[in-house]
């Protein structure tokens, strides 16, 4: 069993190094490949995606696939916190922090996106790291720019048709 901890500043700095730096096949027949280079643990498998243990327990990280390619990887940097105006708060300051610790060693963000789940983005050649504030926990994701930007399409056509 994965010992649970949040990741400290150093921890964090090194994890968005080596996702911006990742150098893998971006199959999802290697996941494996991946879960060795992080130290993770898969939990589930599907043709789809994995779930995850990144270090917060099981189903703390995930890698999306379509057609046996991965998308996004993705791993939460927090504990749950309580959807109350406390955790929001607490949530509110981890978010700034670790946005902080991010720009030090990704440099200048290249998005930042606002809304019920605000998002900062370094946009690279070919995929993007993205720090997300969900009402209940902060996400890293590593995401292909394709994807982001079919993502980006999606929100945009529910703001403008909303059921």
């Amino acid at each position: 069993m994965t010992e649970q901890h949040e990741p400290s500043t150093t921890e964090l700095a090194g994890l968005a190094t080596r996702l911006r730096d990742l150098d893998w096949s971006w199959e999802l027949n290697d996941v494996p490949d991946l879960l060795a280079e992080f130290g993770w643990r898969a939990v589930v498998s599907r043709p789809d995606w994995v779930i995850l243990d990144t270090g917060l327990g099981a189903g703390s990280g995930k890698v999306h696939g379509e057609d046996g390619k991965a998308v996004r990887i993705e791993t939460r940097l927090t504990e749950f916190v309580e959807e109350d105006a406390a955790g929001a708060e607490d949530l509110h300051t981890t978010f700034d922090e670790i946005t902080d610790v991010l720009t030090e060693v990704l440099g200048h963000p290249t998005a930042r996106i606002q809304g019920q789940w605000p998002q900062i983005r370094w946009a690279g050649p070919a995929r993007t790291v993205v720090v997300v504030r969900s009402p209940v926990s902060v996400v890293l994701y590593l995401v292909t720019n394709a994807r982001l930007a079919a993502d980006d399409r999606n929100v945009e056509f529910e703001k403008r048709n909303p059921r």
